[in-house]
C-alpha cells in the first residue's frame, strides 16, 4: 500500500522533469526561429512597359467577286463562223472574240450602197433642173426623202453587220470556251464568261454595333489560305443603307487593287477592318492578374514587388492596352504566382 502511494507521488515529479528536458532541448531552436530572417529573393522575368501604336480592328469573313462580270452572248441568232479567243485569255475592251455568219448582211450593205449612190445622182440631177424647171422642183423634195430613207436603211444594215462580230465590252479575263465553230447560237446562248478582276470587291457583314464606327474609305485588309503570310490592303467602297433584320448586321463592300491577279472571284477571305489607330501602354497579356472585376500587375521597384491596379482598354493577340502605368516601368511577366506585394525579387537575365 505504501509502495503504490510512493509511486503516485513520484509520477508528477517525472512529468515535470520530462517537460523540463523537452524545454531545454527545443528552446534554443525555437528562440532562433523568432528572430527575423531576411526574405529570400524570387527570380522573375519582367517586361518594360512601352507606348506602342496598334490598329484596333474588327474581323469578319468575306467572299470575293469581280469588279465586273458577265456572260458573253450574241445579240443575233446564227451560226458561229470564227472563234478568236482561247480559254482564260486576257482581253481588252473592243477586242473581237467571235464572228457570226454574215453573208446576207454583207450583200445587203453592198446592195443598199449601190442604190444610195444612184439615188444621190438623181438628187444632184434634179437639183440642177430645179433651177430652170418648175416640174423638177416638185420632184426634188421626194428625191431628198428617198435618199434619206436609203441612207438610214444602209446605216441600220451596217449596224446589224457590226453586231455579227462579238467583242469584249471591257478589259478582263475570259473563262472557258463554251461553243465551237459551226455552233448555232441565239441571245440566250453563253459563249464564255468575262471577269474584270483587276479590281476585286469583297462583301462581308459586320454587327450593327459597328455602324457608327465604319465609314467609306476606311482601310481594310484580307488574307487567304492560298497565300500564307500575304496581306492585301483595300478600302471600304460601299456600306449598305439597310440593316439585315434577321442577323442585325450591316452589308459592307471593300475594293482591292488586284495588280498580280492573285485574288479570284469566289475566294473565302478573312477580313480585318481598321476602326482606329490606338497609341497606348502595351503589356503582355500574361502579366495581367485578374481579381473579380479588377485587374492588377506586379511592378518591380528597387528589387521589390508593388501591386498596381490597371485598366484594360483593348485586347490584341497576346497583348493588352492598359491605363494606370507609365512607360519604362518594369512589370512581372513570369513568376507572378511566386510573389506578393513587398516581395524581394531578382530579374532573370
Amino acid at each position: 500500500m505504501r509502495a503504490n502511494q510512493s509511486g503516485k507521488a513520484l509520477f508528477p515529479t517525472f512529468i515535470l522533469m520530462l517537460i523540463a528536458l523537452c524545454g531545454y532541448l527545443y528552446f534554443p531552436s525555437s528562440q532562433g526561429s523568432n528572430e527575423k530572417r531576411p526574405d529570400r529573393a524570387v527570380q522573375v522575368t519582367v517586361h518594360e512597359a512601352s507606348t506602342q501604336d496598334r490598329a484596333v480592328t474588327v474581323n469578319a469573313v468575306g467572299s470575293a467577286r469581280a469588279n465586273q462580270a458577265i456572260d458573253i452572248t450574241s445579240s443575233h441568232s446564227d451560226y458561229i463562223s470564227e472563234i478568236l479567243f482561247r480559254d482564260g485569255q486576257t482581253v481588252t475592251q473592243g477586242q473581237k472574240l467571235a464572228q457570226l455568219r454574215n453573208d446576207q448582211e454583207l450583200l445587203a450593205v453592198k446592195e443598199l450602197t449601190i442604190n444610195l449612190k444612184e439615188q444621190q445622182r438623181q438628187l444632184v440631177r434634179l437639183t440642177e433642173l430645179a433651177k430652170t424647171q418648175s416640174t423638177a422642183r416638185s420632184q426634188l423634195d421626194a428625191q431628198r426623202s428617198a435618199v434619206e430613207a436609203l441612207a438610214t436603211q444602209l446605216q441600220a444594215t451596217k449596224l446589224k453587220l457590226a453586231e455579227m462580230e462579238i467583242s469584249a465590252p471591257f478589259d478582263g479575263m475570259l473563262g472557258k470556251r463554251l461553243i465551237s465553230v459551226g455552233s448555232y447560237v441565239d441571245d440566250n446562248t453563253p459563249l464564255t464568261t468575262l471577269d474584270d478582276i483587276h479590281t476585286i470587291k469583297v462583301d462581308f457583314q459586320l454587327p450593327e454595333k459597328y455602324l457608327a464606327k465604319i465609314s467609306l474609305g476606311m482601310q481594310t485588309s484580307v488574307t487567304n489560305d492560298a497565300y500564307q503570310g500575304v496581306m492585301f490592303l483595300g478600302l471600304i467602297s460601299h456600306i449598305d443603307p439597310r440593316i439585315d433584320e434577321s442577323t442585325r448586321s450591316i452589308q459592307v463592300t471593300a475594293s482591292f487593287k488586284n495588280t498580280n491577279l492573285q485574288l479570284r472571284p469566289g475566294m473565302l477571305l478573312n477580313v480585318a477592318v481598321q476602326l482606329e489607330q490606338l497609341n497606348a501602354i502595351m503589356l503582355p497579356e500574361k502579366s495581367i492578374i485578374p481579381r473579380q472585376d479588377r485587374h492588377y500587375v506586379y511592378v518591380v521597384e528597387d528589387s521589390k514587388i508593388r501591386q498596381q491596379q490597371v485598366t484594360l482598354t483593348s485586347r490584341f493577340k497576346g497583348w493588352v492596352a492598359i491605363e494606370g502605368l507609365q512607360a519604362g516601368q518594369l512589370v512581372v511577366t513570369e513568376g507572378t504566382t511566386k510573389v506578393r506585394n513587398g516581395s524581394l525579387v531578382t530579374i532573370k537575365g
